[in-house]
């Protein structure tokens, strides 16, 4: 469930990036079935942290995407790479099938 600051967010809606998890907790995050092309954002709105799982080639892309979203609500703290285990293109087959 969305706490209420996040519900007056806009939708990530892009089709460069696309949110796995919204609000997570970074250190009880199981990436270990996700692609390698995950990243974790932090942000924060309204003097709160938040973290989202995010899968997308490229952190510009996700800035980007983040940057629209929070546009005066919030700010982009750092943007983290190196999650998942599956390679990306394994991942979609796995998807599809």
């Amino acid at each position: 469930m969305r706490s209420k600051k996040l519900e007056a967010l806009p939708l990530l809606i892009t089709t460069k990036c696309k949110l796995v998890e919204e609000d997570i907790t970074p250190d009880a995050f199981d990436d270990s079935l996700l692609p390698t092309d995950v990243h974790i954002i932090r942000y924060s709105v309204g003097g709160d942290e938040y973290f989202d799982a995010v899968r997308s080639y490229s952190m510009v892309d996700i800035f980007d995407a983040y940057f629209d979203r929070l546009k005066g609500v919030g700010n982009i703290l750092s943007i983290k790479s190196g999650y998942g285990k599956i390679k990306p293109k394994l991942y979609s087959q796995k998807i599809d099938d």
